[in-house]
């Protein structure tokens, strides 16, 4: 077991200031990648922040490369990348887009472009993008001295040939990039890993195992080649094995056949395998290994840049992923105390939005609704009344008959839920379900008068269960019907206040399971 040597040094070991065009028509991307770009090296950057300042500055000045805004107004990106190329065929040129796609950029490729640098992005990839710029930057430079003297053909060669695998490794980084993008779970970005390593880095298996941190054991839990059967099983720990100490010193390491005696009997290689950290924040919290190299071939350098590219695409979406999970989490537990708190101040309605969600799922679940349908129902009916909370107690406590003017006051609770909910990333029929359960299938309920299958389907199906649940409960004003009262009501009004399939299917699901199971207890 040896520590694997880092990628040729000589391609930025000798730092060189370049002057830089940077093109966006937001001034906060100009002010902070300019801040960045300046202090890796002291880069001389002049922004723009149009296709047409750009040309102006470009006729003053010449330039070693370019970042160009794929979207802007006026000239795009691309009309821009080719005007440059026009002046200048040999300026390298990075297109940055918040909009990825693989046509976009193959499109940019064929106008010249020498990179794709995808929105937002984090500090390591424009730099990783720069490191790139300047090692062909350097090439270029060098073809054309090279150009310019015959007998340094095979140098030119050479370089050509070093220019075409930098076109390829740049087919590669994208296609990682788009591949990673599409995956939306942990678990499926853990098995895109392997896979896209035995895709793109010619080995015939890979194998992604994680760190628990409190027995310091690494458990596999994605592989391609090794077979499913090792998925679950554990490979080392902390500080031992090739793996164990390579999660434990962050390095890369080569390992060889019979070095790893138990690591061999978990993941097998006939050949060399690589192990290389997983890493949030500098921290390492996982290792991949990758072995067996097609045709027997060890691993170099550019097997540890690709593979490292993979891995910090892989843990920036983990990382993303469970930001945004723990900030919905968040946001779910503070609206659902606020739906606690509004139902403790009165006591006639509390629990009433957990029994209207459970009469819901199970209407739903009667209909055939699917999964992701039920699921909408799960969390959005349970904060259909959130907007109450914007209600004055006065009004929202009141024993006798309201007067017009407060009733006007209550039957805007839907809109005032729907404006506590929207700066969530919900659906479109999580937010209907909110301001649309008042609606009457006649068109005489509120806020927005909709009526029939104008009113969004799981908005008819709370409407029934929230009916159902308010009469079924006492209330100051009048005390509840008994269950059967209540269904004679839904039934009186079908087709007048509620959807008659979804009364219908409301019914089938109180004869389906047991009453008093759905009483005022709750299920």
């Amino acid at each position: 077991m040896q520590p694997l040597p880092e990628p040729k040094a000589d391609t930025f070991s000798r730092p060189e200031r370049l002057r830089i065009l940077l093109v966006d028509d937001e001034q906060f991307i100009r002010e902070a990648l300019s801040e960045y770009l300046v202090a890796i090296n002291n880069h001389q950057v002049v922004t723009a922040a149009s296709g047409e300042q750009a040309l102006a500055q470009f006729a003053r000045d010449a330039f070693d490369c370019a970042f160009l805004d794929l979207k802007m107004p006026g000239m795009s990106g691309v009309e821009l990348l080719g005007r440059l190329k026009e002046l200048d065929p040999h300026l390298p040129v990075v297109i940055m887009t918040g909009f990825p796609s693989l046509d976009a950029a193959i499109d940019t490729m064929r106008q010249g472009a020498s990179d794709f640098l995808i929105k937002p992005f984090n500090l390591s990839q424009v730099k990783m993008t720069l490191e790139r710029v300047v090692r062909e930057h350097r090439l270029l430079r060098e073809n054309l001295r090279l150009g310019e003297r015959i007998k340094h053909q095979e140098k030119i060669e050479k370089l050509n040939l070093e220019l075409g695998r930098r076109v390829r490794e740049q087919n590669i980084l994208h296609q990682i990039s788009e591949s990673m993008d599409r995956l939306q779970t942990s678990e499926d970005i853990y098995q895109g890993m392997a896979e896209l390593a035995v895709k793109f880095l010619e080995v015939d298996k890979a194998a992604v195992l994680l760190l628990d941190r409190t027995t310091s054991q690494l458990l596999i839990i994605a592989e391609r080649g090794f077979g499913s059967s090792a998925v679950g099983r554990l490979a080392g720990r902390l500080g031992q094995g090739t793996c164990g100490k390579v999660a434990a010193e962050g390095q890369p390491m080569l390992g060889r056949p019979g070095m790893d005696e138990a690591l061999s009997a978990v993941l097998p290689c006939r050949g060399d395998y690589l192990c290389l950290p997983i890493k949030i924040r500098e921290e390492v919290f996982g290792v991949m290994l990758v072995g067996d190299k097609h045709g027997g071939l060890t691993f170099k350098g550019e097997d540890i840049f690709l593979t490292r590219f993979l891995l910090d695409k892989a843990a920036l979406s983990i990382e993303n992923i469970a930001l945004y999970e723990a900030m919905v989490n968040n946001l779910h537990s503070t609206l659902g105390a606020l739906v606690n708190a509004m139902e403790a101040k009165d006591p006639y309605t509390r629990q009433h939005s957990r029994r209207v969600t459970n009469f819901s799922v199970l209407t739903a679940q009667t209909m055939g609704l699917g999964i992701d349908q039920i699921e909408s129902l799960r969390f959005a009916a349970y904060l259909h009344d959130i907007g109450k909370i914007g209600v004055k107690d006065n009004i929202l406590l009141k024993e006798a008959t309201l007067t017009f003017e407060e009733y006007e006051q209550i039957k805007q609770h839907p809109v005032i839920g729907e404006s506590i909910i929207q700066a969530m990333d919900l659906s479109k029929s999580e937010r209907a379900i909110i301001r649309h359960h008042h609606e009457r299938w006649d068109g005489g309920g509120y806020p927005d008068g909709l009526g029939g299958e104008a009113i969004p389907l799981l908005a008819r199906v709370v409407a029934v269960a929230d009916a159902f649940d308010a009469m079924t409960t006492d209330r100051p004003y009048r005390l509840a019907k008994t269950q059967t009262e209540a269904v004679d009501e839904l039934a009186r009004t079908s087709g007048q206040q509620f959807d008659r399939e979804v009364v219908r299917a409301f019914v089938e699901m109180l004869a389906r399971y047991h009453p008093g199971a759905l009483g005022k207890g709750g299920l």
